[in-house]
């Protein structure tokens, strides 16, 4: 018997519909995942966002219907990797105007990315710019344009750094950014754009206040990340991730026994501990 990899309301391998709203005007979110023993370690975190990001764009989420799709689908997949859990404002008929349509839920297992640079990000940073938009700040919906287009300026081997169009950072491709400046860690603010991640949450709410260390959300112009001593990346899925370098401009750890002792080394140790899957 083949393992579904993808239901669809409650369906496994069936096909979403040519008039969904999410696939005509990216009118949905989504929430990916780290799958560990059959898990979703952090899943508390995601609904969350989910809800928020729902209400923001005027989509009725179905508590119940969810857990029923969601426990489906864990029962199904592997038991180790990623889940990616798409909602969208459902079918309906043509024209931009919401009616109030049953949403839908998509439910997908992906194998877990190679995590060989876990110890060796680089970045470029990237010329697109990312608009300000204060209804969309912070959650994580379907229209991912921005992202497409500052990808396609990468070099091999380089994840992304965005900035807004005030030249003000905001995050890398698809992982929010942390730098130290000795003192504190510093995050950028996402008031008017860019993703509030998950492992942000869980690191500001927790993990750095859990080793006694400060960290403040603001603003957070180039030359203050190009001066910081120590940079970091982190999302959901891959947890934390040092920066070597921003190409051109700054160096890090460009050793990986560097991390060693690090502030950075520090909280991926306090992750680990309260999150083994984490673990490097």
């Amino acid at each position: 018997m083949v393992t579904p990899l993808c239901f669809i309301d409650g369906q496994p391998e069936a096909s979403l519909s040519l008039n969904d709203r999410g696939l005509n005007y990216g009118h949905g979110l989504f929430e990916t995942m780290r799958l560990s023993a059959g898990q979703l370690p952090l899943w508390s975190y995601h609904r969350q966002r989910l809800s928020r990001g729902a209400d923001r764009l005027g989509i009725a989420l179905d508590a119940s219907r969810l857990d029923i799709y969601l426990q489906q689908a864990l029962e199904a997949f592997p038991a180790d990797g990623m889940l990616k859990l798409v909602l969208t404002a459902g079918v309906g008929p043509r024209g931009y105007r919401y009616q109030g349509l049953s949403a839908s839920y998509v439910l997908q297992y992906f194998p877990l990315p190679s995590m060989v640079e876990s110890t060796a990000v680089r970045l470029q940073l990237c010329e697109y710019a990312l608009p300000h938009n204060a209804r969309l700040a912070g959650i994580k919906h379907l229209n991912r344009l921005d992202q497409v287009l500052a990808a396609a300026e990468l070099d091999e081997g380089f994840d992304g750094l965005l900035q807004d169009v005030e030249g003000n950072v905001v995050e890398a491709l698809s992982r929010n950014i942390f730098l130290f400046d000795g003192q504190r860690w510093i995050t950028p603010a996402l008031k008017l754009c860019g993703v509030a991640g998950v492992m942000r949450r869980l690191l500001c709410d927790d993990i750095i206040p859990g080793l006694g260390q400060e960290v403040a959300i603001l603003p957070v112009d180039l030359a203050s990340l190009v001066n910081a001593r120590e940079v970091f990346l982190c999302n959901s899925v891959r947890g934390i991730q040092p920066v070597r370098e921003l190409q051109g401009k700054a160096r890090w750890f460009a050793e990986s026994n560097e991390l060693q002792g690090s502030a950075t080394g520090k909280i991926i140790t306090q992750l680990s501990r309260a999150y083994p899957c984490f673990s490097a």
